[in-house]
């Protein structure tokens, strides 16, 4: 098969403070024309730096200090700046992976897009918007030429991630590379995007190189598969070839670390341990060998050979052809055992028609109008218990209302009705000043780590904050920070670093240590894994559950991983529309669920197998405006079961047994 693209011998070094870092090392590959190929690996493997090197977009820092990137015969490194600009947009496109930095805000998305056609020069302003709304109902958007009019905080993060990957596909190009598309989507979106990706590529017989950590994604979308690990390529192979023969220990350790793969829960999910080797000083030999369970005296003194299976499958491993005799990551502990019930304790958090309303527009407006004030509902009508020792996860899709309702049982945001009550004491709206004493016992970890961690300030005076704030200033906080730090396993050595020099699962455990800082007996967790490798997500959660068990801690985990949420909790409840429709034991809803929105959600999760393909989408549509509820079920407008009492009456809460719940008029039986 013809290739479009030929990578041999890529080297990228960046020039640091703490000197040149070796950031890719002969890398070769091929993408084939016509076929989608995914790049896998760990953050900070080197992934996103090909594609960067392809388009002539590295750092200024960065120098390409040998290879070759042959576009259609072409050398791309050797084109003057012009030519090169020229190429990008044109011939080869990119889909960056966080569409709210990587477009305009200020901008309209039809003066975006008009933009990207300024080389079309006898194309008249009425042809290049008619060219720009029929790419974007091509990728699914609803109403093309009214959302040309739109800005992009006016557009759902996957109807975004939809714009972006139209404005990407707008010229026409022959090569379309995508970093990361799905990353922070919900189920749904992730399975849309699969869907559309894989259409766009059928239709119009464009090739794709997608990066990514998802390996639900690559096996879903792609035909082959490049895994790279500190900079290297490790071994190349069709999709079939990775997942069902891998050769390679990390390629099989990153597959053994996916908890989708896992088919009972597990107390524990597995890790690979260790952590990326410096790219500053590489070590000797093979570059995986620090971290891997079959490694010999030769790994450690000799860089692997590269090793054929095929024209196109290739692993660098000296024991490639010897059969794996150890796991390739850590082995996880047996299927964990479910919290027991204890009907006669008091719940440590008790949620009771919990509602949350936000006003729209002027109160002076409504008032002249002479009509209420009107509102949205993010929250309505939720009732939720959690003891003590025992993890509630919050699903549902993005904008369900999951993170308000985080914030308002913590009283960060107003409650317009019930009650939320914290071992046993009454807490909604109450003062800051009455709050405070309380707070110290109810701690949260934020979605964005780096974001929620002040960049001027080193790690140990982040650890050192709550304290402060607390009025615990005098207590030793050396010794403090470091018994927080020990106890999230950071090195101490980190303690002098800012956040932007952590890598994601460091910055995370920076979080889990200042929620722990007062020793709370409730943490809510916001996406605790997002962004996360699977190895990394293993780690954190095992870091949470080992707490845990040892402090009696309650954990509200807010997620959409679903994989995830089936391993961590004891019980779970699914929100759509701000509502509760589903709740029980997270075994029982994962076997027999009984709302047709958990059921899509299941339905959508992306299997990392590429035998399992799914054939169309877990859930079409989008969450509704919450300005403009149904008058029925709010699920109905997306229910493919609906019936006409779904559009007329809105379902009440019914009980299965002492602790199932859900909201359906037609129930799925098991």
């Amino acid at each position: 098969m013809e290739n479009l693209l030929e990578i041999r011998g890529l080297s990228v070094d960046f020039q640091t403070s703490q000197g040149r870092m070796k950031a890719l090392r002969n890398i070769s590959f091929d993408l084939r024309k016509g076929r989608i190929t995914g790049i896998v690996g760990e953050s900070g493997s080197g992934k996103s730096s090909v594609l960067w090197s392809v388009m002539g977009l590295l750092a200024a820092n960065s120098e390409i200090t040998g290879g070759t990137i042959r576009y259609e015969g072409r050398d791309i490194l050797r084109l003057s700046e012009r030519a090169r600009r020229a190429l990008r947009g044109e011939e080869i496109s990119v889909v960056f992976q966080d569409p709210m930095t990587s477009q305009a805000p200020l901008l309209t998305y039809g003066t975006q897009m008009r933009d990207l056609l300024y080389r079309r020069r006898r194309m008249s302003r009425s042809a290049k918007r008619k060219a720009a709304a029929e790419m974007l109902g091509k990728v699914g958007i609803p109403d093309p030429g009214y959302r040309l009019g739109r800005y992009p905080h006016e557009f759902s993060g996957g109807m975004r991630q939809r714009a972006g990957i139209a404005m990407a596909l707008l010229t026409g190009p022959n090569l379309l590379l995508a970093d990361e598309p799905t990353t922070a989507l919900d189920v749904t979106m992730e399975a849309q995007i699969i869907e559309l990706l894989r259409n766009l590529q059928r239709d119009s017989e464009t090739t794709m190189a997608v990066v990514s950590h998802n390996l639900g994604l690559i096996a879903q979308l792609c035909d082959d598969v490049v895994v790279m690990y500190a900079g290297e390529v490790v071994e190349t192979g069709t999709v079939s070839q990775i997942f069902h023969a891998p050769q390679h220990p990390y390629t099989r350790a990153l597959l053994e670390c996916d908890p989708a793969r896992i088919p009972e829960r597990v107390s524990r999910l597995p890790i690979i341990p260790g952590d990326l080797p410096d790219l500053i000083a590489l070590p000797t030999g093979c570059i995986f060998a620090p971290r891997c369970g079959q490694a010999v005296a030769e790994c450690r003194e000799s860089a692997p050979p590269e090793v054929r299976r095929d024209e196109t499958a290739m692993v660098r491993c000296w024991r490639s052809e010897q059969p794996a005799s150890v796991p390739a990551a850590v082995i996880t502990s047996p299927p964990r055992a479910p919290v027991a019930a204890q009907d006669s304790a008091a719940p440590l958090l008790e949620v009771s028609d919990l509602g949350v309303r936000f006003q729209i527009g002027s109160q002076l407006a409504a008032k002249l109008a002479r009509r209420a004030p009107r509102g949205l509902d993010a929250v309505l009508d939720v009732s939720l218990r959690l003891r003590a020792g025992e993890t509630l996860g919050l699903v549902g899709e993005s904008g369900s209302g999951k993170s308000t309702l985080g914030r308002a049982i913590l009283n960060l945001v107003p409650v317009t009705s019930g009650k939320v009550l914290f071992d046993g004491t009454e807490v909604q709206n109450m003062p800051e000043r009455a709050f405070k004493p309380l707070r110290r016992n109810m701690a949260m970890m934020f979605q964005d780590p780096n974001g929620s961690l002040s960049p001027r300030k080193t790690v140990r005076a982040l650890i050192a904050e709550p304290f402060q704030i607390h009025g615990e200033g005098g207590r030793n906080l050396d010794a403090e920070v470091e018994r927080l730090a020990d106890m999230v396993r950071l090195p101490k050595a980190l303690l002098s670093r800012h956040p932007h020099q952590l890598s994601g699962g460091q910055a995370r455990r920076v979080g889990v240590a200042r929620a722990l800082a007062l020793s709370p007996r409730l943490l809510l967790a916001d996406e605790p894994t997002a962004g996360l490798d699977v190895s990394v997500q293993g780690e954190v959660l095992n870091l949470m559950a080992g707490l845990q068990s040892s402090f009696n801690l309650g954990y509200l985990i807010i997620t959409h991983n679903l994989p995830v949420v089936r391993h961590i909790s004891d019980r779970i409840a699914i929100m759509y529309l701000g509502r509760i429709v589903e709740e029980g034991p997270t075994d029982a809803i994962f076997r027999e669920c009984r709302h047709p929105y958990t059921a899509s959600l299941l339905k959508g999760i992306a299997q990392p197998d590429p035998d399992q393909r799914q054939s169309g989408l877990g859930l079409a549509g989008e969450v509704p405006s919450l300005l403009n509820r149904p008058k029925g079920c709010d699920f109905v407008t997306r229910c493919p079961l609906a019936q006409p009492m779904c559009h007329q009456l809105k379902p009440a809460h019914q009980a299965e047994g002492t602790d199932r719940v859900f909201a359906c008029h037609f129930p799925l039986s098991g």
